[in-house]
Order: structure tokens, then C-alpha cells, then sequence
């Protein structure tokens, strides 16, 4: 009799805010290798006092995409915290007790990093990976840099963009590496290599792309398959071919795509299938995003008519 799979209780569905139980709130979540990421919101004030959450090595970084108030405590005791202001970060350290007060409307996005995310980094990047952050209980911090990273996000979650894995741990790795060496007491920054892919690593990195059009491939995977880390990786693959291999991906999906269109009689719905688009809907607008028309219509302008239709045509 096989052994049941072992249950892993960690905060990644923040259980604890409620957010399954109150009608109000809309939650939305992304996992990809590195991080997992939930936006969770509230247009009206009075959600009330958190649940109590699951103690664990991990980190929530919650950055305030509005305005918010609210009171918080850590270990019992209030710490000194009305509110965060739009664009700011809080982090917190799970290993410690929090309940919060959220008295305002709010909209969020939390990033669950864990002890294992952390150890990650350090096998791929070289970043030693940090036992803590300096950034003090409750903090409003206001850092551009994370600013930027984590708005990013924001149109993903408004379903304007594929949520690929690519996507996610492109994002998730420049989250931790800022992190680590900006607030984990590391001074010294990242080494950066000069230098793009070799032919051969170029060539392997390509064909995976290729063979998993879906975007369900790792980045670590592929910058394993080329002997990199994953930091590397991606820098030499932009110096190579001058996009992230998120955005060679989706110029690939396009151009299999219009050879598909030009050469092959399928449906454009096979067509979306064949170049990992999610449904036909998600390669129409993928596609006018790229060409400025839909598929439909590029086929009809692009493709002429059979010759035989013009062959018995007045002349002059």
C-alpha cells in the first residue's frame, strides 16, 4: 500500500487574511519555481483581525498597490505601524507571531519567499543565502527597485499577459537578489559576467524554448541544461539574442505561428494549440498585440488568392 503524500503547510494561500471566507475580497495567486505570489483585495473598510498563520522558515514581502491602514502585531505585542503607503513594502519573517487589524479598504501583493527559494539563489546565482533581512518589524519601506519588480506583476494578475513559468522566475530571481544584497547584509554585490552563450548553449537553449512553446519550462532548467545559473543564464541569453527568454519565447510562439498561417491549412484554433497559446482567444490577442491585426485578418491580406481564379482575367 502506497504511503500517503506528506501535506505541506505553509502560508503561500493566505488562509490566514480570510480571504476564502469574506465575499468582499478578491484573491488571485501565481507559483512559479521560485516564488509564489497572491494580490488580494478589499474595496470596502472593516476586514478585521487576521487568523492566526502557520509558523515556518519563509518570508512575506507585501507591497500596497493602494494606500493602507491598519494595526499589527508581532509576538503579542503592537509594534508601531499605522499603515503603508501605495508602492511601499512590509516584510515579514514567519518564524515570529503576527495578527494585523486590517481596518482599511486595501489591494496587495504578497510574495511568499522561503527558506528553500533562499538556498536556491545561492545555488544559482552564488548570492550566499541570508539567514535575515535588516528591515525592521513593520517597516514602510520604499525601495524603487522592488517597486518596479513587483508592479510588474500587476497585469499579469489582471489576466493582460500569459502567466508563464519563464515570466515568473525571471521576476522572482531579481526580487531575491535585490533582497539578499540590498537588506540581507551583504555588502557586496553580484559579480557580473561578460559575455554571451556560446553557439552550443545558445543552440540548446533555443530548441528547449522551442519544444516547450507552453512556457512551462523552468529557467533553471534550461540554464542547468547549459551548465549556467540562472541568473547568468538569462544575461547571456539577452546579450545573445537581445530579448529575455520570455520575450524570445512569445516573438517565437508569433513567428511559428505565421508560418503555420502561410504554409499549413490548419484552423487558427489548431494553429494556437500547435504554438502554446492557451486558446484561440489568447493567440488572437497575443498576435494583434505583435502585428497590429488579427491572424484572421493577416491570413486573408497575406495569403493571395489561388491563380487559377485570375487566370481567365481581361487584359489591358
Amino acid at each position: 500500500m502506497p504511503e500517503p503524500e506528506e501535506q505541506v503547510v505553509d502560508n503561500r494561500n493566505m488562509e490566514f487574511l480570510r480571504v476564502h471566507q469574506t465575499p468582499q475580497i478578491v484573491a488571485a495567486s501565481l507559483s512559479g519555481g521560485i516564488l509564489s505570489a497572491s494580490r488580494i483585495m478589499r474595496d470596502t473598510p472593516g476586514h478585521g483581525m487576521s487568523d492566526d498563520h502557520v509558523q515556518e522558515d519563509a518570508f512575506m514581502l507585501s507591497m500596497q498597490m493602494r494606500d493602507y491602514h491598519g494595526a499589527l502585531w508581532a509576538d503579542g505585542k503592537e509594534i508601531d505601524f499605522a499603515g503603508s503607503r501605495q508602492g511601499n513594502f512590509t516584510l515579514y519573517d514567519y518564524t515570529r507571531v503576527w495578527r494585523a487589524d486590517l481596518q482599511s479598504a486595501f489591494d496587495c501583493i504578497n510574495i511568499h519567499i522561503s527558506r528553500k527559494a533562499l538556498l536556491s539563489l545561492q545555488e544559482q546565482t552564488g548570492v550566499r543565502a541570508v539567514e535575515g533581512f535588516n528591515i525592521a518589524p513593520g517597516a514602510d519601506v520604499d525601495d524603487p527597485v522592488i517597486r518596479g519588480i513587483v508592479s510588474a506583476m500587476a497585469p499579469i494578475f489582471q489576466n493582460r499577459f500569459d502567466a508563464n513559468q519563464l515570466l515568473l522566475d525571471y521576476i522572482g530571481t531579481g526580487l531575491l537578489v535585490h533582497l539578499s544584497s540590498t537588506y540581507g547584509g551583504h555588502p557586496h554585490s553580484l559579480r557580473l559576467h561578460r559575455g554571451g552563450l556560446t553557439p552550443v548553449q545558445l543552440r540548446k537553449a533555443t530548441a528547449m524554448l522551442d519544444a516547450n512553446l507552453d512556457g512551462r519550462l523552468n529557467l533553471i532548467d534550461i540554464a542547468q541544461e547549459c551548465g549556467l545559473s540562472s541568473s547568468y543564464f538569462a544575461r547571456a541569453f539577452k546579450q545573445s539574442t537581445g530579448s529575455t527568454p520570455h520575450r524570445w519565447l512569445a516573438q517565437r510562439r508569433i513567428d511559428k505561428a505565421i508560418d503555420l498561417m502561410r504554409n499549413s491549412s490548419k484552423t487558427l484554433r489548431e494553429i494556437a494549440a500547435a504554438c502554446g497559446f492557451s486558446d484561440q482567444a489568447h493567440f488572437t490577442r497575443a498576435f494583434g498585440e505583435a502585428k497590429g491585426i488579427s491572424p484572421a485578418a493577416w491570413r486573408r491580406h497575406i495569403i493571395p488568392a489561388p491563380s487559377h481564379l485570375f487566370r481567365d482575367a481581361p487584359k489591358g
